[in-house]
């Protein structure tokens, strides 16, 4: 015939757990949500700025159908974090130079950004949230370096790229320590933000 306090009291105690454990649950599955969608995010712009230096780097000493009577064309600066080149632009049959970079996007001294640059295009941004940037050479006497003395003995080149999430993850810590192909350390960076590590190899053939 109705309801004794104790028992609305009970009913409202249950009430209260259930929506509890439910707002829980919707509050974790909205952070991994987020995480997850800051990854793909992040590897995303990996994958475009390996596929676009690595289209790019195979262009590097292209002399034309007639190399003979081509202009000569190849690396113009070649150091860890940037790289310069040229390569015959076979619509004009003059040689054209592309160029990529580590710089600071935001003023703050701190390098995390990837531009290019080439004969119509000037400082394009190709990726941001980037902590690292390594191009290791080899060189055709077989030795590596991140800077060679001359650019016209690179045969081959390692890219790397440490990319990371734009938004830091409160439920996680990055304390990982990144090793380049070079030896070189990036990190701990001791963060909320997940990274991952791209690199690519591309031989020179027109070198």
């Amino acid at each position: 015939q109705g309801l004794t306090l104790v028992e609305l009291l009970v009913a409202l105690a249950m009430a209260a757990i259930l929506s509890v454990a439910l707002v829980a649950t919707f509050l974790s599955y909205s952070r991994t949500q987020t995480a997850q969608e800051n990854v793909i995010s992040m590897q995303q712009n990996l994958r475009a700025a390996l596929y676009l230096m690595g289209r790019d780097l195979r262009k590097a000493g292209y002399r034309g159908p007639d190399p003979a009577t081509a202009p000569a064309a190849g690396f113009l600066t070649a150091n860890a974090d940037n790289l310069s080149f040229t390569g015959l632009d076979d619509a004009t049959n003059t040689l054209t130079t592309i160029s990529y970079q580590f710089f600071d996007s935001d003023g703050d001294g701190t390098n995390d950004a990837i531009q290019r640059s080439d004969g119509t295009m000037t400082n394009e941004l190709v990726a941001e949230n980037i902590d690292g940037v390594e191009f290791y050479y080899t060189l055709s006497g077989g030795g590596q370096s991140t800077s060679p003395g001359t650019p016209g003995a690179i045969r081959s080149v390692e890219v790397s790229i440490l990319a990371r999430t734009n938004r830091n993850d409160p439920d996680f810590s990055n304390t990982t320590i990144y090793t380049t192909p070079s030896g070189a350390t990036w990190g701990a960076y001791n963060d909320g933000r997940r990274r991952r590590m791209g690199e690519i190899v591309i031989f020179f053939r027109n070198m």
